[in-house]
């Protein structure tokens, strides 16, 4: 585990490119060592004028926009925060550097969500400080996929298992199928492109494979399943 603090982010844009697209909801659970972890959810007031109406449809920009009218941005309740709060973006941006200051950016595709932080940032005058690495759960993932593949490789002189292992990503690196490889249902449909629903997802898949306590408890049987699948004589 790292002593460094770890961000959880994910960002909800009004479209992909960063350079016509604006971030307008930003999640983060921040985790700093010892301490719980605490969700913070911020929406900010962004132009709509180059907006991609299928980003908004995916996202449900409209429906779920909470930030006052006459507002730059809001704080909102989260688990760990009941309270909501209006932001100028002065009191935005100083959250945002306190929150992020050092820490390692962990998500799904992080590098997308830190184009649109990096953006903010630079807008407003305000020096990213984060960790220069992100770390994605999908590459985590499949690692985890090729570090099993390996030790079970060693233990039975069967090198099959790599390519076991390149058969279940034979069609790409899709995040949902490697998240219920790691045990981790991924986002029902109304958390999902949600800002604070994908990085709590990013948070689960990412313990799933780090914690000590899962790792032990996993039985032989249940390693060779993740990486094999279902063996014969297995319902």
């Amino acid at each position: 585990m790292t002593n460094r603090p770890i961000a959880f982010v994910d960002t909800e844009t009004t479209g992909l490119d960063p350079y016509r697209h604006d971030a307008w909801e930003i999640a983060i659970i921040l985790r700093r060592p010892n301490q719980p972890d605490i969700e913070h959810l911020f929406q900010i007031r962004t132009s709509l004028v180059n907006a991609d109406p299928k980003a908004l449809e995916i996202n449900r920009r409209l429906e779920r926009f909470a930030v006052p009218d006459g507002e730059f941005a809001a704080k909102l309740p989260t688990a760990t925060r009941r309270a909501a709060m209006e932001l100028t973006e002065a009191t935005l941006m100083h959250d945002l550097m306190d929150l992020l200051d050092g820490a390692m950016l962990v998500g799904s595709n992080p590098a997308f969500d830190e184009r649109f932080l990096m953006k903010l940032f630079h807008e407003a005058g305000c020096p990213p400080r984060w960790y220069y690495r992100t770390v994605d759960i999908a590459t985590m993932a499949v690692g985890h996929l090729y570090g099993q593949a390996y030790t079970l490789a060693k233990q039975n002189c069967d090198a099959e298992y790599y390519g076991r292992a390149d058969s279940l990503l034979s069609d790409g690196w899709r995040s949902y199928e490697l998240s219920r490889l790691m045990g981790i249902e991924p986002p029902t449909k109304e958390a999902a492109h949600t800002a604070l629903g994908d990085a709590r997802w990013a948070r689960d898949v990412y313990d799933a494979i780090t914690k000590a306590d899962a790792f032990c408890t996993t039985t032989d049987e249940q390693l060779v399943e993740m990486v094999c699948g279902p063996q014969e004589g297995q319902l």
